[in-house]
Order: C-alpha cells, then structure tokens, then sequence
C-alpha cells in the first residue's frame, strides 16, 4: 500500500475524492483505442486533474487491476501518483487475474473486490465525495458507501442500459449482459444521491427508468475538452520538424504526414462501427484518389473488427490509402503525445459511425480541434450541439453512402466555405465543453441540491 499524506486545504473543504472507473485499463498514462478504454479514461482522467488544480484537495482514481498491462508490461497493482499532483491511480485485483472486458464483468466479481479497496486506501481514508463511473463503478461506489456514509455519491452512467440496449438484438442483448446491467444499474439509481447526465439522450433515458421518475437526482456533467491538445491548428499544416519528429517517433515515412485526409478515433469497440467508417471512405476513395484514412484500432484485442476493416481494404486495393495506428502508436502523455491531435488538426473532416455514445468524446475534440465532423443520430455532442450549430453532418448508423456523401461534402468545399464550417465547430464546443467551465459547474449544481462541500 502507498501512505498517501493528507494536505491542508484553507480554501476548500474537500480534503478527498475518489473518482471510481473500474473495467478498462486506466492509468496516469492512458492509451486510447485499447478495449474498454477511450472516451470514459480521458473523461475521468480529466475531471480528476482540474478537481485537483481547481480545490487542491488530494483525488484517487480507482480502476480494476491484477493482470498485466498490454503494452507497458507492467503488472497492474498499487498505487501510482501523478508527479505534479496530489493525484493518485489505484488499481485492484479481483478474483480474476486477467482482463476481463465490461460486457463479462459481474456483480460478485465487483462485490467480491471491496475488501481489497479498503485494505489499499491509506490508513484514515475518508473520501468526501465519491465520483462513479458505468454501471460497474456505480456498483463499487454503492459499496464503498456502506463504509464511508458521510461521502456524497455522484454516479456517472455514461451510456444507460437503455440507450445500450435500444439498437442491439435480443441474440446482442444477451452477449453484452444486459440483464446483469439493468439488476444492477437500478439499484446504483436508486442509491446514489446524484446522477450525472452526459447529454440529453442520457438525461431523457434516466429521467423515466425502472418505474419511477429520477429528473429531482440529475444534474449535468458534460464530457470537457483538453484544449491545451485540442485546438485549430492555424496553417492547418505540420511543420517539417513536426512531421520529422512523428515519422521518427513511428517509423513510418515522413510522407504519411503530409497527406489530405480525414480521420476516426475512438476506443476498440464493435460498437463503434469503425469497419463502416472505412467502408464509406472506400466509396469516397473511388471519387478522390488523394485522399487518405487514418484511424486507430488495437488489431489483437479486436480481430473480428479488424478482419472486416481489412477486408474492405484488399477488395477496394486501398492498402497505401488506409493506415490503422495501434493504441500504443498514439500516447496520450510523453514522447508522441503530440501525434494524435495534430493528425486531427490536419484532417478535412472526422467521421464516427459509432451506434452507441453517451456523449462523443472523440467527435467533441475534433470540433474542438476545428474539423468539420460527419456523426451517427447515436452520438448526442453531433446531433445536438456540433450539427445544429453548422459544424457537422448527422448520417443515420450503418448508411455508409450518406456518410460518404456528407465526407465529400467538405473535402469539395471552397477553402473559405470550409473554414466557416470549421470555424462553427469550434465554438459550438468551446468554451461550453471545457473542464474548467464543466467541473465548476458541477460542484455549483451538487451546491443547488444540497450537497456543499464548500467548493464554490
């Protein structure tokens, strides 16, 4: 166990929170693209920092742990600490020592986990506020309330069993454990004394679940964008020594870098869709011959994706037209670190055809990055936020024609037509999506309801 020092704090009396993201593979460092690991790290990596830096209170973040991490090699267990602050990632085993991805995480396995929590915490560990995360980290979060019953409990549900289970098939419902999902979830709702909503989907998918009407509980915690990663690129172009820096740093050629093109990021998941995105790029392909796709994709974790992806590359010949960056290509901290946000500055358009999103992470930083960004009905920061304010095109999930149509669409555009798009993407996420502006928000609202811990 790490003994972690408690601080004074004068200005605020927050002196603890744990923020709890138990499934997927969370570190200080994180690599998104890896299963179960994207939006929602970023999401709560973040939040955790500016907590930090907003109240100076000390802040833990809790993920599963006891298997090895696929890149690093290093076992996932203890506590690590964020050099520059009174941050902390801890990880725990549970009764399995391996990974074990969300859709087979069960009840018992996190319940059967609690006794560890607690032997890791540091000796008088009392959180003042408990942040979860899904329905799993909700679940850990109810139990740790048994023990600290002073904490005030905030559950983050991300994307609702019933958002999750509105586009899959009875056969689907049951490969992603929905039923594990609505058993718990409920009682997480029930429990919690704050429910926070990612977007308006989320908000009218809670507001009346399980019988009951939930809208006195729910507050809005929109997902932030890192601004100091993402933002316009003024020249809209790498330099030499950019490009130089990413082709070394990769081993790729320098060329790569300089090519047109467009671009879908986003955590290894079927749900994604990604093998639609290139789908509709080969159509774009056919009508633009010097375009280029980059995506990220962690090949091993997600065969079946990847076969399909590469299927559509053989049978269209785009083998020099679509490049896959493995999660460990794009850190997120470091050397490299730079890579993926200016692969998005630099793109025409960014394209999800993701089916399921509680929010769009991915979609919200290209916008930030001021990228004109073609997304599903499924991806609320799209339809409701990036679309209607002229920065974006809605295509319905699976109509990889639309998709195409809408890419085409900005890569024809005149440079100023485009820019005024590109231009319209950007403010219609900053500065209302920004940490700071959402952190703070979300203490004066928990503040509204009765819950003060003196952070605002």
């Amino acid at each position: 166990m790490l003994e972690i020092e408690l601080q004074a704090n004068r200005e605020c009396a927050m002196r603890d929170v744990l923020l709890i993201t138990w499934h997927g593979i969370h570190e200080l460092d994180i690599f998104p693209g890896l299963p179960d690991t994207g939006g929602q790290n970023i999401y709560v990596q973040n939040m955790a920092e500016q907590i930090h830096d907003l109240y100076n209170c000390r802040v833990t973040v809790l993920n599963r742990g006891g298997f090895v991490h696929p890149y690093t090699e290093r076992m996932r267990e203890g506590t690590s600490k964020d050099p520059q602050r009174e941050l902390y990632v801890m990880h725990v085993a549970d009764d399995v020592k391996a990974f074990v991805r969300k859709e087979f995480l069960t009840g018992a396995l996190i319940e059967n986990a609690v006794q560890s929590v607690l032997q890791q915490f540091p000796s008088g560990y009392q959180p003042d506020v408990i942040i979860s995360h899904f329905w799993d980290g909700g679940l850990m979060g109810d139990y740790l309330c048994r023990h600290f019953p002073q904490a005030t409990h905030v559950w983050i549900p991300h994307e609702p069993v019933g958002m999750k289970k509105a586009p899959l098939t009875e056969a689907e419902q049951e490969h992603h454990s929905i039923f594990i999902r609505e058993r718990y979830e409920e009682r997480v709702l029930r429990n919690a004394h704050l429910v926070g909503s990612t977007s308006k989907l989320v908000r009218d998918d809670l507001a009346d679940a399980y019988g009951a009407d939930w809208t006195h509980k729910i507050i809005d915690i929109f997902p932030g964008v890192d601004v100091e990663r993402f933002h316009p690129m003024q020249d809209r172009a790498l330099s030499g020594r950019e490009v130089q820096e990413h082709a070394a740093f990769l081993n790729l050629p320098a060329e790569l870098f300089q090519r047109p093109h467009i671009c879908e990021f986003g955590r290894s998941d079927v749900l994604k869709d990604k093998d639609q995105a290139v789908a509709a790029f080969a159509l774009v392909a056919r009508e633009e011959p010097n375009i280029t796709l980059f995506l990220n994709l962690d090949e091993t974790m997600e065969p079946e994706v990847a076969r399909k992806i590469h299927a559509i590359v053989d049978r269209e010949n785009l083998g020099d037209r679509v490049h896959i960056f493995s999660p460990k290509d794009l850190p997120q901290k470091g050397p490299g670190s730079e890579i993926l946000p200016n692969i998005i500055k630099t793109a025409r358009a960014f394209i999800s055809m993701s089916v399921m999103e509680g929010f769009g992470m991915a979609a919200c930083e290209a916008a930030a990055s001021g990228v004109p960004v073609v997304g599903t009905e499924h991806i609320p920061v799209v339809t409701d936020v990036i679309a209607p304010a002229g920065g974006g095109t809605v295509v319905r999930g699976k109509d990889v024609r639309a998709a195409a149509d809408a890419l085409l669409h900005y890569l024809r555009l005149e440079d100023a037509a485009w820019q005024q798009v590109a231009d319209c993407a950007y403010k219609s996420v900053v500065p209302a999506f920004t940490w700071e502006h959402i952190v703070k928000d979300m203490f004066t609202q928990m503040q509204q309801r009765g819950f003060d811990h003196g952070s605002v």
